[in-house]
């Protein structure tokens, strides 16, 4: 499953929401959060010009992060019959310049010059990752293309003799360029078994998550306490026969306290403790808040001191698979005549 949000973007909304904004390390948070949330969009704008590919049996996988030996993220994966595709995407405003020599890219806004690494040898590297993957996991190999696509209107490429340049795209150019490569290479492998490595490389994707208190030195003090309300977000809700109950608007909620639980397993890494979630809840009884959270569907390790509760949805997307092969992907090898 790759979630529709990365994990570590959710784990720093988590923390917009719990941090006071007078807090030293609140613009640090808020600038990481923006990034992350123009990235996203970039990777997202994508999509309309997939969409428009005149091309049958295309998947599309989107911030696909596989892990063999270290971790590796592609921003798309097209994984076609005959021919496979990286797009690695860039979201720069301005003016782009690609230095041959160098091999770096450098951006020109508003009279300020910044240096990039070449995303051309960025999205080499992923391509050389994913072959090891598909290699040590009997994934048929097809002839993979790699490409940067830049997806902000605004961004002026500046390629000169940039020898690369045809990998260099505009969103624009994305359908011509899939139609294109699916005339060329005609149809290798079936429509099944091209579902069945889609199936096999979503279910062994990984997303990335941090320890993201003690990256940024944020203390469980530092942060908000109490069940903020749904209805006017102020704080704390009492927890009366069963419910939740505002003092401020009245509002009753049986279920505010999923989303506030969700967020604080986000900010302690997937190890929610009994102790730690009364704390953050501003709860009385560690009885009831252990109903609360194995009611919530989270699932417990360990015994005594040190039971934790994790979510099963951030479980699944997160835990580490590297340093040994689980399983195959279940069918055989094809060979493609073509070197990928």
């Amino acid at each position: 499953m790759i979630p529709d949000t990365p994990i570590l973007m959710q784990q720093y909304r988590a923390l917009l929401e719990f941090l006071p904004e007078q807090h030293l390390e609140y613009p640090n948070i808020i600038n990481h959060f923006r990034r992350q949330d123009a990235g996203q969009a970039g990777e997202d704008s994508l999509t309309y010009y997939l969409d428009q590919a005149q091309v049958p049996s295309l998947t599309c996988l989107k911030r696909l992060r596989l892990e063999h030996n270290s971790s590796f993220q592609l921003d798309w994966l097209i994984l076609g019959l005959g021919f496979r595709v990286i797009f690695e995407v860039k979201s720069h405003t301005g003016e782009i310049y690609f230095d041959a020599k160098s091999r770096q890219l450098t951006r020109i806004l508003d009279g300020i010059k910044e240096g990039f690494d070449d995303p051309i040898l960025q999205v080499d590297r992923q391509y050389a990752n994913l072959r090891a993957y598909c290699i040590a996991y009997n994934i048929d190999q097809l002839p993979t293309y790699r490409f940067v696509v830049f997806v902000n209107p605004n961004a002026i490429l500046r390629l000169h003799d940039y020898p690369e340049y045809k990998r260099i795209l505009t969103s624009q150019r994305v359908p011509s360029i899939l139609e294109s490569l699916a005339e060329k290479h005609p149809p290798i492998i079936s429509e099944e078994e091209n579902q069945q490595i889609e199936h096999f490389l979503v279910e062994n994707h990984r997303e990335r998550a941090i320890s993201i208190l003690e990256k940024h030195a944020i203390l469980w003090d530092d942060l908000h306490k109490g069940l903020p309300c749904p209805t006017c977000n102020k704080r704390p809700m009492r927890r009366e026969r069963m419910r939740w109950q505002c003092a401020f608007c009245g509002t009753r909620s049986t279920d505010a306290h999923h989303k506030v639980l969700y967020q604080i397993a986000l900010l302690a890494n997937n190890r929610l403790t009994k102790q730690l979630a009364q704390d953050m809840l501003q709860m009385s009884s560690p009885e009831a808040t252990r109903k609360l959270i194995t009611r919530a569907g989270y699932i417990k390790f360990g015994v005594k001191k040190g039971a934790y509760y994790s979510h099963p949805d951030i479980l699944a997307v997160t835990k580490n698979r590297s340093g040994h092969k689980t399983r195959k992907s279940g069918h055989k090898s094809i060979k493609s005549g073509h070197k990928a």
